[in-house]
């Protein structure tokens, strides 16, 4: 993302900011932002699922003896 972000600049620089040159360096930009956040938005679901949310919900329980679970109030 950052070579292709120098690349744009350094090309509007050379061929002016509305070059057909820029353009396609901003739209393949772009196509690599959108890319970046699917994979980060994916990564999350990934590491925040159902059995995260299972793990986390049984923190909050304890046992009070071999057979019992108790809530513990946070």
């Amino acid at each position: 993302m950052n070579n292709k972000r120098n690349e744009m600049i350094d090309t509007a620089n050379r061929k002016g900011y509305t070059s057909d040159d820029v353009v396609k360096c901003s739209q393949e930009l772009d196509m690599l932002l959108n890319k970046y956040q699917q994979i980060v938005l994916e990564e999350k679901e990934r590491t925040t699922g159902p059995f995260h949310e299972f793990v986390h919900t049984m923190k909050k329980w304890t046992l009070t003896d071999r057979y019992s679970l108790q809530l513990v109030e946070k």
